[in-house]
Protein backbone atom coordinates (compact mmCIF):
# COMPACT_ATOMS: atom_id res chain seq x y z
CA UNK A 1 0.00 0.00 0.00
CA UNK A 2 1.49 3.33 -1.02
CA UNK A 3 1.72 6.18 1.47
CA UNK A 4 -1.33 8.40 1.13
CA UNK A 5 -1.67 12.11 1.68
CA UNK A 6 -3.96 14.89 0.51
CA UNK A 7 -2.33 17.41 -1.79
CA UNK A 8 -5.49 19.56 -1.91
CA UNK A 9 -8.59 19.59 0.23
CA UNK A 10 -11.71 17.80 -0.93
CA UNK A 11 -13.95 20.00 -3.03
CA UNK A 12 -16.16 22.27 -0.95
CA UNK A 13 -14.25 21.62 2.26
CA UNK A 14 -15.79 23.66 5.11
CA UNK A 15 -13.56 26.49 6.28
CA UNK A 16 -13.33 25.06 9.82
CA UNK A 17 -11.95 21.77 8.52
CA UNK A 18 -9.69 23.54 6.01
CA UNK A 19 -8.02 25.52 8.80
CA UNK A 20 -7.62 22.47 11.02
CA UNK A 21 -6.32 20.34 8.16
CA UNK A 22 -3.67 22.94 7.31
CA UNK A 23 -2.35 22.93 10.88
CA UNK A 24 -2.48 19.13 11.06
CA UNK A 25 -0.39 18.78 7.90
CA UNK A 26 2.38 20.78 9.55
CA UNK A 27 2.22 18.76 12.78
CA UNK A 28 2.08 15.40 10.99
CA UNK A 29 5.04 16.33 8.78
CA UNK A 30 7.05 17.05 11.92
CA UNK A 31 5.99 13.73 13.45
CA UNK A 32 6.98 11.83 10.29
CA UNK A 33 10.39 13.47 10.44
CA UNK A 34 10.86 12.16 13.99
CA UNK A 35 9.63 8.58 13.40
CA UNK A 36 9.52 6.82 10.05
CA UNK A 37 6.44 4.94 8.89
CA UNK A 38 8.46 1.71 8.75
CA UNK A 39 9.28 2.11 12.44
CA UNK A 40 5.61 2.76 13.21
CA UNK A 41 4.71 -0.43 11.37
CA UNK A 42 7.24 -2.35 13.48
CA UNK A 43 5.75 -0.99 16.71
CA UNK A 44 2.21 -1.63 15.48
CA UNK A 45 3.05 -5.30 14.89
CA UNK A 46 3.72 -5.68 18.64
CA UNK A 47 0.20 -4.56 19.57
CA UNK A 48 -2.36 -7.19 20.59
CA UNK A 49 -5.51 -6.34 18.55
CA UNK A 50 -8.92 -5.92 20.20
CA UNK A 51 -12.16 -6.19 18.26
CA UNK A 52 -13.66 -2.69 18.00
CA UNK A 53 -16.53 -3.91 15.80
CA UNK A 54 -17.50 -6.69 18.20
CA UNK A 55 -17.57 -4.28 21.12
CA UNK A 56 -20.04 -2.02 19.32
CA UNK A 57 -22.22 -4.90 18.15
CA UNK A 58 -22.40 -6.30 21.67
CA UNK A 59 -23.86 -3.08 23.00
CA UNK A 60 -22.94 -1.21 26.13
CA UNK A 61 -20.59 -3.06 28.43
CA UNK A 62 -22.31 -3.63 31.77
CA UNK A 63 -23.99 -0.25 31.75
CA UNK A 64 -20.83 1.63 30.76
CA UNK A 65 -19.14 2.38 27.47
CA UNK A 66 -18.62 -0.23 24.77
CA UNK A 67 -15.51 1.60 23.57
CA UNK A 68 -13.57 4.81 24.22
CA UNK A 69 -12.95 7.71 21.84
CA UNK A 70 -9.73 9.58 22.58
CA UNK A 71 -8.86 12.94 21.00
CA UNK A 72 -5.24 13.19 19.91
CA UNK A 73 -5.30 16.49 17.97
CA UNK A 74 -3.21 18.97 19.96
CA UNK A 75 -3.52 22.49 18.56
CA UNK A 76 -7.30 22.88 18.34
CA UNK A 77 -8.67 20.29 20.79
CA UNK A 78 -5.93 19.93 23.41
CA UNK A 79 -5.53 16.21 22.72
CA UNK A 80 -2.34 14.18 22.83
CA UNK A 81 -1.25 10.80 21.51
CA UNK A 82 -0.09 9.96 25.02
CA UNK A 83 -3.70 10.16 26.26
CA UNK A 84 -4.57 7.20 24.07
CA UNK A 85 -1.66 5.19 25.43
CA UNK A 86 -2.73 6.01 28.99
CA UNK A 87 -6.32 5.01 28.22
CA UNK A 88 -5.21 1.66 26.84
CA UNK A 89 -3.25 0.97 30.01
CA UNK A 90 -6.27 1.84 32.17
CA UNK A 91 -9.02 -0.14 30.42
CA UNK A 92 -9.71 -3.23 28.36
CA UNK A 93 -12.23 -1.36 26.21
CA UNK A 94 -11.32 -0.86 22.53
CA UNK A 95 -10.05 2.64 21.71
CA UNK A 96 -10.87 4.91 18.77
CA UNK A 97 -8.28 7.49 17.76
CA UNK A 98 -10.27 10.65 17.08
CA UNK A 99 -8.18 12.97 14.96
CA UNK A 100 -8.04 14.59 11.53
CA UNK A 101 -6.44 11.74 9.61
CA UNK A 102 -5.32 12.26 6.03
CA UNK A 103 -2.23 10.07 5.53
CA UNK A 104 -1.15 6.50 6.12
CA UNK A 105 1.52 7.34 8.70
CA UNK A 106 -1.19 8.64 11.06
CA UNK A 107 -2.91 5.27 10.89
CA UNK A 108 0.27 3.35 11.62
CA UNK A 109 1.02 5.83 14.38
CA UNK A 110 -2.42 5.08 15.86
CA UNK A 111 -1.79 1.33 15.71
CA UNK A 112 1.66 1.73 17.28
CA UNK A 113 0.15 3.76 20.13
CA UNK A 114 -2.48 1.09 20.87
CA UNK A 115 -5.59 2.22 19.00
CA UNK A 116 -8.19 -0.30 17.84
CA UNK A 117 -9.98 2.03 15.41
CA UNK A 118 -9.48 5.33 13.60
CA UNK A 119 -11.84 8.10 12.50
CA UNK A 120 -11.95 9.00 8.80
CA UNK A 121 -13.89 12.21 8.04
CA UNK A 122 -15.39 12.00 4.55
CA UNK A 123 -15.77 15.80 4.32
CA UNK A 124 -12.00 16.32 4.34
CA UNK A 125 -10.94 13.38 2.15
CA UNK A 126 -11.27 12.90 -1.60
CA UNK A 127 -12.55 9.53 -2.77
CA UNK A 128 -9.15 8.05 -3.57
CA UNK A 129 -7.72 8.99 -0.19
CA UNK A 130 -10.80 7.92 1.76
CA UNK A 131 -10.86 4.43 0.30
CA UNK A 132 -7.08 4.14 0.36
CA UNK A 133 -6.96 4.97 4.06
CA UNK A 134 -9.67 2.41 4.74
CA UNK A 135 -7.40 -0.17 3.13
CA UNK A 136 -4.43 0.99 5.21
CA UNK A 137 -6.53 0.69 8.37
CA UNK A 138 -7.44 -2.87 7.40
CA UNK A 139 -3.76 -3.69 6.83
CA UNK A 140 -3.00 -2.27 10.29
CA UNK A 141 -5.73 -4.34 11.92
CA UNK A 142 -7.83 -1.29 12.80
CA UNK A 143 -11.53 -0.63 12.32
CA UNK A 144 -12.35 2.53 10.35
CA UNK A 145 -15.24 4.73 11.48
CA UNK A 146 -16.18 6.69 8.36
CA UNK A 147 -17.87 9.93 9.39
CA UNK A 148 -20.50 11.61 7.20
CA UNK A 149 -22.58 14.77 7.48
CA UNK A 150 -24.90 14.65 4.46
CA UNK A 151 -26.32 12.34 1.80
CA UNK A 152 -23.50 12.81 -0.78
CA UNK A 153 -20.92 11.85 1.85
CA UNK A 154 -23.04 8.84 2.87
CA UNK A 155 -22.98 7.64 -0.75
CA UNK A 156 -19.21 8.21 -0.93
CA UNK A 157 -18.36 5.90 1.99
CA UNK A 158 -19.92 3.04 0.00
CA UNK A 159 -19.66 -0.33 1.71
CA UNK A 160 -18.06 0.92 4.93
CA UNK A 161 -18.89 -1.37 7.85
CA UNK A 162 -18.85 1.47 10.41
CA UNK A 163 -20.58 4.73 9.50
CA UNK A 164 -20.55 7.69 11.89
CA UNK A 165 -23.39 10.14 11.26
CA UNK A 166 -22.49 13.55 12.70
CA UNK A 167 -25.43 15.86 13.43
CA UNK A 168 -23.12 18.90 13.50
CA UNK A 169 -23.09 21.16 10.44
CA UNK A 170 -19.40 21.69 9.66
CA UNK A 171 -20.06 25.06 8.03
CA UNK A 172 -22.01 26.61 10.94
CA UNK A 173 -21.07 24.14 13.75
CA UNK A 174 -24.75 24.03 14.74
CA UNK A 175 -26.19 20.68 15.83
CA UNK A 176 -29.47 19.30 14.46
CA UNK A 177 -30.05 15.86 15.99
CA UNK A 178 -33.22 15.28 13.99
CA UNK A 179 -31.37 15.84 10.71
CA UNK A 180 -28.64 13.44 11.76
CA UNK A 181 -31.10 10.72 12.73
CA UNK A 182 -32.89 11.08 9.39
CA UNK A 183 -29.57 10.63 7.61
CA UNK A 184 -28.77 7.56 9.70
CA UNK A 185 -31.95 5.86 8.54
CA UNK A 186 -30.47 5.88 5.05
CA UNK A 187 -27.30 4.04 6.06
CA UNK A 188 -26.54 0.83 4.22
CA UNK A 189 -28.19 -2.29 5.61
CA UNK A 190 -25.59 -4.39 7.39
CA UNK A 191 -23.45 -1.43 8.44
CA UNK A 192 -23.26 -0.29 12.04
CA UNK A 193 -24.42 3.32 12.14
CA UNK A 194 -22.99 5.45 14.95
CA UNK A 195 -24.86 8.62 16.00
CA UNK A 196 -22.55 11.54 16.80
CA UNK A 197 -23.15 14.98 18.38
CA UNK A 198 -26.18 16.38 20.20
CA UNK A 199 -26.84 13.34 22.42
CA UNK A 200 -27.50 14.35 26.03
CA UNK A 201 -30.35 12.28 27.49
CA UNK A 202 -31.68 8.75 27.54
CA UNK A 203 -34.52 9.98 25.34
CA UNK A 204 -31.91 11.01 22.75
CA UNK A 205 -30.38 7.52 22.90
CA UNK A 206 -33.80 5.94 22.45
CA UNK A 207 -34.44 8.13 19.41
CA UNK A 208 -31.12 6.98 17.96
CA UNK A 209 -31.96 3.33 18.59
CA UNK A 210 -35.39 3.71 16.99
CA UNK A 211 -33.73 5.33 13.96
CA UNK A 212 -31.62 2.20 13.49
CA UNK A 213 -28.33 3.31 15.04
CA UNK A 214 -26.29 0.52 16.59
CA UNK A 215 -24.11 2.80 18.73
CA UNK A 216 -23.67 6.40 19.82
CA UNK A 217 -20.57 8.52 20.31
CA UNK A 218 -20.96 10.95 23.22
CA UNK A 219 -18.09 13.27 24.05
CA UNK A 220 -18.67 16.91 24.96
CA UNK A 221 -21.73 16.26 27.15
CA UNK A 222 -19.87 13.74 29.33
CA UNK A 223 -16.76 15.89 29.57
CA UNK A 224 -18.84 18.78 30.92
CA UNK A 225 -20.32 16.56 33.65
CA UNK A 226 -18.80 16.65 37.11
CA UNK A 227 -18.61 12.83 37.14
CA UNK A 228 -18.60 11.51 33.54
CA UNK A 229 -19.00 7.89 34.61
CA UNK A 230 -22.11 8.55 36.68
CA UNK A 231 -23.56 10.75 33.95
CA UNK A 232 -23.06 7.96 31.41
CA UNK A 233 -24.89 5.51 33.67
CA UNK A 234 -27.70 8.06 34.06
CA UNK A 235 -27.95 8.51 30.29
CA UNK A 236 -28.08 4.77 29.75
CA UNK A 237 -30.73 4.36 32.44
CA UNK A 238 -28.72 1.63 34.11
CA UNK A 239 -28.16 -1.84 32.66
CA UNK A 240 -30.91 -4.45 32.68
CA UNK A 241 -30.23 -8.16 32.21
CA UNK A 242 -33.14 -10.59 31.95
CA UNK A 243 -31.81 -14.07 32.62
CA UNK A 244 -32.78 -17.73 32.53
CA UNK A 245 -34.41 -17.66 29.09
CA UNK A 246 -35.33 -21.03 27.61
CA UNK A 247 -37.41 -20.29 24.52
CA UNK A 248 -37.59 -17.88 21.61
CA UNK A 249 -40.86 -16.22 22.59
CA UNK A 250 -39.53 -15.23 26.01
CA UNK A 251 -36.22 -14.06 24.52
CA UNK A 252 -37.99 -11.84 22.01
CA UNK A 253 -40.24 -10.46 24.76
CA UNK A 254 -37.16 -9.67 26.87
CA UNK A 255 -35.73 -7.65 24.01
CA UNK A 256 -39.02 -5.81 23.52
CA UNK A 257 -39.05 -5.05 27.25
CA UNK A 258 -35.81 -3.13 26.74
CA UNK A 259 -33.24 -5.59 28.06
CA UNK A 260 -29.61 -4.61 27.48
CA UNK A 261 -28.62 -8.24 27.95
CA UNK A 262 -30.33 -11.63 27.96
CA UNK A 263 -29.00 -14.64 29.83
CA UNK A 264 -28.96 -18.35 29.00
CA UNK A 265 -28.14 -20.88 31.72
CA UNK A 266 -25.89 -23.80 30.77
CA UNK A 267 -25.36 -25.06 34.35
CA UNK A 268 -26.19 -28.77 34.83
CA UNK A 269 -29.13 -29.34 37.16
CA UNK A 270 -30.60 -25.88 36.75
CA UNK A 271 -34.36 -25.80 36.01
CA UNK A 272 -33.51 -23.07 33.49
CA UNK A 273 -30.82 -25.03 31.69
CA UNK A 274 -30.82 -24.71 27.91
CA UNK A 275 -29.14 -26.91 25.34
CA UNK A 276 -26.54 -25.57 22.95
CA UNK A 277 -28.63 -26.10 19.83
CA UNK A 278 -31.65 -24.31 21.27
CA UNK A 279 -29.48 -21.47 22.52
CA UNK A 280 -27.76 -21.10 19.16
CA UNK A 281 -31.08 -20.92 17.31
CA UNK A 282 -32.61 -18.39 19.70
CA UNK A 283 -29.53 -16.17 19.81
CA UNK A 284 -29.24 -16.04 16.02
CA UNK A 285 -32.70 -14.44 15.82
CA UNK A 286 -32.09 -11.71 18.43
CA UNK A 287 -30.98 -8.11 17.76
CA UNK A 288 -27.24 -7.53 17.65
CA UNK A 289 -27.59 -4.59 20.02
CA UNK A 290 -28.66 -6.90 22.90
CA UNK A 291 -25.85 -8.75 24.70
CA UNK A 292 -26.12 -12.52 24.89
CA UNK A 293 -24.68 -13.90 28.11
CA UNK A 294 -24.06 -17.56 28.95
CA UNK A 295 -24.35 -18.50 32.65
CA UNK A 296 -22.04 -21.32 33.73
CA UNK A 297 -21.46 -23.38 36.86
CA UNK A 298 -19.95 -26.86 36.96
CA UNK A 299 -19.00 -26.69 33.27
CA UNK A 300 -15.35 -27.22 32.28
CA UNK A 301 -13.61 -24.04 31.13
CA UNK A 302 -12.83 -25.66 27.77
CA UNK A 303 -16.52 -26.34 27.21
CA UNK A 304 -17.39 -22.79 28.26
CA UNK A 305 -15.12 -21.49 25.51
CA UNK A 306 -16.59 -23.93 22.99
CA UNK A 307 -20.19 -23.00 23.84
CA UNK A 308 -19.41 -19.29 23.70
CA UNK A 309 -18.04 -19.62 20.18
CA UNK A 310 -20.69 -22.02 18.89
CA UNK A 311 -23.71 -20.17 20.31
CA UNK A 312 -22.51 -16.63 19.57
CA UNK A 313 -22.26 -15.49 23.19
CA UNK A 314 -21.01 -11.97 23.89
CA UNK A 315 -20.07 -12.76 27.50
CA UNK A 316 -19.81 -15.67 29.91
CA UNK A 317 -20.97 -15.36 33.54
CA UNK A 318 -18.93 -17.66 35.78
CA UNK A 319 -20.44 -19.01 39.03
CA UNK A 320 -18.67 -21.35 41.41
CA UNK A 321 -15.19 -22.81 41.33
CA UNK A 322 -13.60 -21.13 38.34
CA UNK A 323 -10.02 -20.07 39.00
CA UNK A 324 -8.34 -16.79 38.17
CA UNK A 325 -6.12 -18.63 35.69
CA UNK A 326 -9.17 -20.04 33.89
CA UNK A 327 -10.69 -16.58 33.82
CA UNK A 328 -7.55 -15.08 32.30
CA UNK A 329 -7.63 -17.67 29.51
CA UNK A 330 -11.33 -17.22 28.78
CA UNK A 331 -11.13 -13.43 28.69
CA UNK A 332 -8.85 -13.71 25.66
CA UNK A 333 -11.78 -15.29 23.81
CA UNK A 334 -14.94 -13.67 25.21
CA UNK A 335 -16.02 -11.12 27.81
CA UNK A 336 -15.95 -12.57 31.32
CA UNK A 337 -18.31 -11.65 34.18
CA UNK A 338 -17.53 -13.13 37.60
CA UNK A 339 -20.47 -13.97 39.86
CA UNK A 340 -19.88 -13.91 43.61
CA UNK A 341 -22.07 -14.76 46.58
CA UNK A 342 -22.47 -11.77 48.87
CA UNK A 343 -21.22 -10.68 51.26
CA UNK A 344 -18.66 -13.48 51.62
CA UNK A 345 -17.52 -13.33 48.01
CA UNK A 346 -16.76 -9.60 47.96
CA UNK A 347 -13.12 -10.31 48.71
CA UNK A 348 -12.69 -12.05 45.34
CA UNK A 349 -13.51 -8.96 43.33
CA UNK A 350 -10.17 -7.17 43.58
CA UNK A 351 -8.32 -10.06 41.93
CA UNK A 352 -10.91 -10.53 39.17
CA UNK A 353 -11.05 -6.77 38.57
CA UNK A 354 -7.57 -6.94 37.05
CA UNK A 355 -8.92 -8.57 33.89
CA UNK A 356 -12.66 -9.35 34.07
CA UNK A 357 -15.27 -7.28 32.22
CA UNK A 358 -17.83 -7.21 35.02
CA UNK A 359 -19.10 -8.82 38.22
CA UNK A 360 -22.52 -10.07 39.33
CA UNK A 361 -23.30 -9.71 43.04
CA UNK A 362 -25.67 -12.51 44.04
CA UNK A 363 -26.93 -14.06 47.24
CA UNK A 364 -25.60 -17.48 46.33
CA UNK A 365 -22.62 -18.51 44.24
CA UNK A 366 -24.70 -20.64 41.86
CA UNK A 367 -27.54 -18.11 41.54
CA UNK A 368 -31.19 -18.53 40.57
CA UNK A 369 -32.28 -19.11 44.18
CA UNK A 370 -34.61 -16.10 44.42
CA UNK A 371 -32.93 -15.07 47.69
CA UNK A 372 -31.62 -11.56 48.25
CA UNK A 373 -28.76 -10.20 50.36
CA UNK A 374 -28.09 -6.92 52.10
CA UNK A 375 -28.00 -4.64 49.07
CA UNK A 376 -26.12 -1.94 50.98
CA UNK A 377 -23.13 -4.32 51.04
CA UNK A 378 -22.55 -3.58 47.35
CA UNK A 379 -19.61 -1.23 46.92
CA UNK A 380 -17.55 0.00 43.92
CA UNK A 381 -14.51 -2.06 42.97
CA UNK A 382 -12.17 -0.02 40.79
CA UNK A 383 -13.02 -0.17 37.10
CA UNK A 384 -15.13 -3.34 37.46
CA UNK A 385 -18.79 -2.79 36.44
CA UNK A 386 -21.15 -4.36 39.02
CA UNK A 387 -24.56 -5.93 38.42
CA UNK A 388 -26.94 -6.51 41.32
CA UNK A 389 -28.73 -9.89 41.41
CA UNK A 390 -30.43 -12.18 43.88
CA UNK A 391 -34.11 -12.05 44.76
CA UNK A 392 -34.93 -9.05 42.58
CA UNK A 393 -38.41 -8.53 41.17
CA UNK A 394 -40.55 -5.62 39.91
CA UNK A 395 -41.72 -4.83 43.44
CA UNK A 396 -38.29 -4.46 45.07
CA UNK A 397 -35.93 -3.36 42.30
CA UNK A 398 -36.45 0.33 43.10
CA UNK A 399 -35.53 -0.25 46.74
CA UNK A 400 -32.52 -2.40 45.78
CA UNK A 401 -31.03 0.22 43.45
CA UNK A 402 -31.53 2.95 46.05
CA UNK A 403 -29.74 0.86 48.70
CA UNK A 404 -26.81 -0.37 46.58
CA UNK A 405 -23.72 1.75 45.95
CA UNK A 406 -21.78 1.75 42.73
CA UNK A 407 -23.84 -0.79 40.77
CA UNK A 408 -24.36 -0.15 37.08
CA UNK A 409 -27.10 -2.65 36.46
CA UNK A 410 -29.51 -5.32 37.69
CA UNK A 411 -29.94 -8.99 36.80
CA UNK A 412 -33.20 -10.91 37.29
CA UNK A 413 -34.36 -14.46 36.57
CA UNK A 414 -36.88 -16.06 38.97
CA UNK A 415 -38.41 -12.70 39.92
CA UNK A 416 -40.09 -12.37 36.51
CA UNK A 417 -41.28 -15.96 36.06
CA UNK A 418 -44.56 -17.86 36.17
CA UNK A 419 -42.53 -21.09 36.55
CA UNK A 420 -38.78 -21.88 36.35
CA UNK A 421 -37.68 -21.00 32.84
CA UNK A 422 -41.07 -19.54 31.86
CA UNK A 423 -41.18 -15.76 31.83
CA UNK A 424 -44.01 -13.39 32.61
CA UNK A 425 -43.77 -10.90 29.76
CA UNK A 426 -45.59 -8.13 31.63
CA UNK A 427 -43.34 -8.63 34.66
CA UNK A 428 -40.20 -8.33 32.50
CA UNK A 429 -41.43 -5.06 31.02
CA UNK A 430 -42.38 -3.74 34.46
CA UNK A 431 -39.02 -4.73 35.92
CA UNK A 432 -37.08 -2.99 33.15
CA UNK A 433 -39.20 0.15 33.36
CA UNK A 434 -38.92 0.43 37.14
CA UNK A 435 -35.18 -0.25 37.07
CA UNK A 436 -34.64 2.54 34.52
CA UNK A 437 -36.63 4.98 36.63
CA UNK A 438 -34.74 3.97 39.78
CA UNK A 439 -31.35 4.48 38.14
CA UNK A 440 -32.47 7.88 36.88
CA UNK A 441 -33.57 8.88 40.39
CA UNK A 442 -30.43 7.52 42.03
CA UNK A 443 -28.20 9.68 39.80
CA UNK A 444 -29.98 12.99 40.53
Amino acid sequence: MSKLSIEAPAQGLPSVLERILASRKIAVAAARARVTEDELRRRAAQRVPRDFMAALAAGYEAGGAAALSVLTEEENFEGRLEYMQAARAATRLPILRKDFIFCSSQIWEAAAAGADAVLLIAAMLDDRTLHGLRAVAEDAGLAALCEVHDEPELRRVGDAALIGVNSRDLHTLKVDLGRGLDLGRQARAGAIAVAESGLRTRADLERAREAGFGAVLVGEHLMRAGDPGRELTRMLGGFVKLCGLTNGADAEAACRAGADAVGFVFAPGSPRRIGRESARTIIAALPKSVMKVGVFAGVAAEEVADLAAECGLDAVQLHGNYSLDQGRVLVQLVKVWRAVGMPEGAGELAAWAEFADGAVLDSAVVGGTGRSFDWSAAAPCGRLPLLLAGGLNPNNVTQAIAAARGVRGVDVASGVETAPGRKDHAAMASFAQRARAAFEEARQ
